[in-house]
């Protein structure tokens, strides 16, 4: 039968920092600057799709806005896309919302006047 060895910590570990996840209302916070911004008639579709209940209507919108970014050579499609089905998915998967809340605090760190929010000096 082998020993088993476990490791024992003492007082002397370095504790290295760990990033702070943003708050969900910071994250709201800065999404809704966001949102202001746009024109009006998509500041109304952005918010009735962000809705709790049109999960369903999202998802594939998402993914159909992601898809569409990918197939830039053909007309009306465009890389633009590609950030609106980020935005999209990020209500409802985690991976989509760390990109989304580390492109927020991207806007807010460079260009603080697209979300009329203090500048973010991290």
């Amino acid at each position: 039968m082998k020993n088993k060895v476990t490791p024992v910590m003492s007082d002397q570990t370095q504790h290295l920092p760990v990033a702070q996840p943003s708050s969900a209302d910071d994250y709201e916070e800065k999404m809704q600057a966001l949102i202001r911004k746009l024109p009006e008639w998509m500041q109304k579709t952005l918010s009735w799709l962000r809705e709790p209940e049109r999960k369903w209507i999202r998802i594939p919108a998402g993914i159909l806005f992601m898809l569409g970014g990918c197939m830039a050579f053909l007309p009306v499609l465009g890389v633009w896309m590609i950030p609106v089905g980020i935005l999209l998915l990020s209500e409802d998967i985690p991976f989509f919302r760390r990109l989304m809340e580390k492109a927020l605090n991207w806007i807010q760190r460079k260009h603080p006047d697209w979300m009329d929010l203090p500048p973010n000096v991290k």
